[in-house]
């Protein structure tokens, strides 16, 4: 096998250049780096990863054990650890003991001796065998089944299961059943056993005849047989995870069972499901990303592990229990043709089943949508309007009636969704109007192969005397634009640096406004006027238009994000809501390739739309029913797990969505730091449809090379008042 000193020799480098190159280090020239890579490709150089691990010092291993990944909760703890680990540059390796403490005693062995920087693990051995953890060199996290004894460095995670038994029981009692049957682990030290114990002691006072069934997974099978061959059957089985729950719809099917009974599963929501089944979710996945993050604060910042976490199970998936059934009625709404409107569209026949309310949704586009509510009357045949935000302080109060007089106050809202405070969706003059529907905000796209590439990285240094790292300013964005443009450098692996949309007045301000909004800390001046025409306007405008050099521009966001996903930009600044095109192009070149961040200059627009009911509707009941099913924690994930979004922040914590759309995080932060108009300012007769309107039609004018920057600013100053 080649060595570094053959490839030196090859390359007609020295030694340290090669050193360098291989790992990354050291200012290396860009003709060099060339030279050194193509001799390591001829000679068939493969880098030794344990060496690489050795010389970075610190270990950077994680072990994760876990009973089996067949069952699905374990599958998605496994993964997410994995992936979050990752992340950070650890290698997390997944080993799995069937529930056997032989199996488990032979693997510990065998890890003692190795370099780990923590071991996870759901552990199937005694308290006495629990020593072998004991003798560990690194931190253990245990999770679910808890240990007599925890060392000072070590860690213990969970559901709070006193919530889950008590949600439960209360379910168990709401549907009287006769018969009930219990189907677990025969580990005593499992949470879920002892709590499954104490409901089958509750159902037996309530004089319910109940039955306890526990198995190791080899014997599961054969158990699943004597539960659905019970006499006198079982109205209800309740498995503590989707494996048993399986094993039993098997021999329903093979013995071709008439009449199933209800299977309550314990576990993850990925759990198999049919008509007559439920799943109580117990996210394993939150519970991974929380470890992770613990645990890397733990190995990066020396923070202290918390000795025991304890984490809210999510509840009985897709239950809606605010939402009362009633036929024959209809209703209409009308909304942009967008990503979060095809993701509704999906899940309606499910808010039709769980409501009886039939659903029309009359899809537009952006320009038809607010010309048809230019023509507001009472023969308007819609009863629920999705309009833009930007045009919702102009004529909100003219298309919707105020919520309250509907019976929908935040008393009757979801909670999260008021916690979430988005007044900007809501309230006009202090009256709640509508609620947010799909809202959005700016994110910045790049191409995290590209930023990482050694070449690229030593070539742009060696242009501007700057790293190539992730934008925060707008003139790092035009250093990064440009030399991500082939016509400014001809070794550019992309076409353009970066996207403008730019096909109306609306969509130019909008992909316009975080220049000049870097710049400023209001729109307005102490007396409350709006000021547009002055100095930072004029800097931004020279800023945007030199963007205009190193991009593709393009009609409609949706057509920008679809060039960054054919691989012909480096960068884009887009709304959150496009985003998942990068994902769902059947074209795309950059999928796994993607990082978001902040914008650069940290001022990004809020965006998307509101959602009220038409003044002329009568259904204003099944309005609020459909209110609190979109609001729901399920649907609002499921919603943005389609590529459409949600106000309920807690789908953007989810890490099953989390992992498809790895911008997610960004966008919530980005919410934050989001602005739109003049924020919560008391400025009599501002619009934000005639303010960006004005300064939009300026820009077209000032790229067309008519007018100048300081004339664009002066004449939508102009625009702006006349039309106030």
């Amino acid at each position: 096998m080649p060595t570094i000193k053959d490839i030196a020799r090859e390359a007609g480098v020295s030694h340290g250049t090669v050193s360098n190159v291989l790992n990354r280090t050291g200012k290396v020239s860009v003709e060099k780096i060339k030279l050194v890579e193509e001799a390591a490709k001829r000679l068939g150089y493969v880098p030794n990863a344990q060496a690489q691990i050795l010389r970075q010092g610190a270990p950077t291993s994680v072990i994760i054990i876990v009973p089996s990944l067949r069952e699905s909760m374990y599958l998605d703890l496994s993964n997410t650890i994995q992936n979050r680990m990752l992340s950070h540059n650890y290698d997390a390796m997944i080993y799995t003991t069937e529930d056997i403490s032989g199996n488990e005693e032979r693997l510990l062995d065998r890890l003692r001796i190795s370099n780990l920087a923590a071991l996870i693990t759901i552990s199937c051995l005694s308290d006495i065998c629990c020593e072998y953890y004991q003798t560990m060199p690194c931190p253990v996290i245990y999770i679910d089944r808890k240990p007599a004894h925890l060392r000072p460095q070590d860690a213990f995670m969970s559901f709070d299961y006193a919530q889950v038994e008590q949600e439960l029981d209360a379910y168990i009692k709401k549907n009287n059943w006769n018969a009930l049957a219990f189907f677990t682990t025969p580990d005593l030290r499992m949470q879920t056993t002892k709590m499954m114990r104490t409901l089958q002691e509750k159902a037996a006072q309530d004089q319910v005849y109940t039955q306890m069934f526990s198995s190791d997974y080899s014997l599961a099978l054969n158990k699943a047989f004597d539960i659905v061959q019970s006499d006198p059957p079982f109205d209800a089985i309740l498995t503590s995870s989707s494996f048993r729950a399986e094993t039993i719809l098997s021999v329903l099917d093979l013995l071709h069972i008439q009449k199933y009974p209800k299977i309550i599963t314990l576990g993850a929501s990925t759990s198999v499901r049919y008509r007559d089944s439920i799943t109580y979710e117990l996210d394993y996945s939150q519970l991974g990303a929380k470890l992770s993050d613990l645990l890397v604060a733990h190995l990066q910042d020396h923070t202290r592990l918390p000795r025991e976490t304890i984490c809210s199970p999510k509840g009985i998936s897709f239950h809606f229990p605010n939402i009362q059934k009633q036929s024959g009625e209809t209703l209409t709404m009308l909304t942009l043709d967008n990503p979060s409107s095809n993701a509704l569209k999906k899940l309606l026949p499910l808010f039709e089943t769980v409501s009886g309310i039939q659903m029309k949704l009359v899809c537009v586009s952006y320009e038809d949508l607010h010309t048809q509510l230019n023509l507001m009357n009472p023969n308007f045949p819609y009863d629920l309007i999705r309009m833009d935000v930007a045009k919702f302080d102009s004529i909100g109060k003219n298309i919707y009636i105020p919520l309250e007089d509907a019976g929908i106050t935040q008393v009757t809202l979801p909670r999260k969704l008021v916690e979430s405070g988005y007044e900007n969706y809501s309230l006009l003059d202090g009256v709640r109007y509508a609620l947010p529907f799909d809202p959005s905000v700016q994110i910045y796209l790049y191409r995290r192969d590209l930023f990482e590439d050694a070449t690229l990285s030593r070539a742009y240094y060696e242009h501007y005397h700057e790293n190539l790292t992730i934008p925060t300013t707008i003139e790092q964005y035009l250093h990064i634009a440009e030399f991500f443009t082939r016509k400014y450098n001809t070794d550019s692996p992309t076409e353009f640096g970066s996207t403008t949309t730019r096909g109306s007045a609306a969509s130019t301000a909008s992909d316009f406004l975080p220049f000049f909004l870097s710049k400023v800390s209001h729109i307005y001046d102490t007396y409350g006027r709006i000021v547009i025409d002055c100095p930072e306007m004029a800097a931004a405008i020279k800023q945007y238009a030199q963007l205009s050099n190193y991009s593709c521009n393009q009609q409609w966001w949706g057509d920008s994000i679809q060039q960054f996903a054919d691989g012909m930009a480096a960068t884009t600044i887009i709304y959150s809501n496009y985003a998942s095109a990068v994902i769902n192009s059947k074209h795309s070149s950059v999928v796994g390739k993607v990082g978001a961040a902040i914008v650069p200059g940290g001022k990004p627009l809020l965006g998307g739309g509101v959602i009220g009911i038409s003044r002329y509707s009568k259904k204003c009941r099944a309005c609020q029913q459909f209110f609190n099913w979109y609001y729901s924690p399920d649907i609002s994930s499921m919603l943005v797990r389609l590529g459409g979004t949600s106000p309920i922040v807690d789908a953007y914590d989810d890490f099953k969505n989390f992992s498809i759309f790895p911008w997610l995080s960004t966008s919530k932060i980005s919410f934050g730091l989001g602005t739109r108009g003049i924020g919560d300012a008391k400025i009599s007769g501002f619009s934000i449809q005639k303010y960006e309107f004005s300064i939009g039609t300026v820009l077209c004018n000032v790229m067309s090379g008519v007018i100048t920057a300081e004339e664009a600013a002066a004449m939508a100053q102009s625009m702006y008042d006349s039309q106030t």
